[in-house]
């Protein structure tokens, strides 16, 4: 019920048509659009009771736990399972070599617990399928993760000017799309009248037979235009998204102080999308704003030693 919820669209003020169709007028059966039809968006139908950006914030989280589950799963080698959000890394260390999620697995040595951080794939299927990937130890891990972020926070007036560059890029218009929806709705409108006036000129078989080249070419047009109106639709969801994506991690590192100097699993989680293991001394930082830093693991020779 709950997953419902969180994944019901009529909260946030939307409404989305044809997510199910008649599959036939004889039989009456309901089934799901599953892609078969197109689908339309409508947004502020009614009033909301979640705003939009909450709304929207889950919906990338379920997708990104979805996507990034760090459970094993010995049936397949993709390492995708139950998603874990106890550790901010959890879904967000990927292994470079696999592009499998790492997990976090407790070592005991002479009665020492040691965290480090494994490829999944390496966990339950040995070298078969992730043959160089390295294990992590969590502190200096956790260091260098936190290196990068204050390099991010110490280059903030830089990164903006990134950030608004990108989102020029990526809230450009699709090339080749010329129409706005304005010009959409207006074309369906023409193609309609046209059908109509087609229909009432229709008298009889012999006009019907006459007439059915150009009733396809409507129909065909007019089908044409109501999947590019999703498509347009579709598009201005996610530059909406993106655009409070963006702003969301701009807003993080505002308030965030100008240095961490402690691990911090709420901040790490807002801000980072990703981090790619390249070697047992490197990794590829990726932040949500679309930054992305490549910072040295350093191991202080108490921990190497132990």
């Amino acid at each position: 019920m709950v997953q419902s919820i969180l994944q019901n669209e009529k909260y946030c003020g939307d409404v989305i048509m044809q997510k199910t169709f008649r599959k036939d007028c004889i039989s009456k059966e309901t089934v799901v659009n599953t892609g078969q039809l197109p689908k339309y968006w409508t947004q502020n139908r009614h009033e909301a009771i979640v705003s939009r950006e909450i709304f929207d914030a889950v919906q990338e989280e379920t997708a990104r736990r979805k996507a990034m589950a760090s459970g094993t799963k010995k049936s397949a080698p993709t390492g995708l399972g139950k998603y874990s959000s106890k550790h901010a890394l959890t879904g967000l260390l990927i292994c470079g070599e696999c592009g499998t999620p790492y997990r976090r697995v407790v070592w005991t040595q002479k009665g020492m617990k040691r965290p480090v951080w494994r490829c999944v794939n390496r966990i339950d299927h040995g070298r078969t399928y992730c043959k160089r990937s390295p294990t992590l130890d969590e502190k200096p891990l956790q260091r260098a993760v936190l290196a990068a972020v204050n390099i991010l926070m110490s280059r903030k007036d830089v990164l903006a000017n990134g950030v608004a560059s990108e989102m020029a890029q990526e809230l450009a218009p699709v090339p080749g799309e010329v129409m706005s929806l304005g010009d959409i709705e207006r074309a369906i409108g023409d193609l309609s009248k046209r059908f109509d006036r087609l229909m009432n000129e229709t008298d009889g078989e012999e006009s019907i037979q006459r007439n059915m080249d150009q009733f396809r070419d409507i129909s065909e047009q007019l089908a044409a235009l109501k999947e590019r109106k999703a498509h347009v639709f579709g598009l201005r969801a996610e530059n909406d998204l993106l655009t409070r994506r963006l702003e969301w991690a701009e807003q993080v590192m505002a308030e965030a102080p100008a240095e961490i100097t402690e691990w911090n699993e709420s901040i790490v989680h807002q801000l980072v999308e990703e981090v790619k293991v390249l070697s047992k001394g490197e990794i590829e930082i990726t932040f949500k704003n679309g930054a992305k830093i490549v910072q040295t693991i350093y191991v202080e020779r108490q921990e190497a030693a132990s």
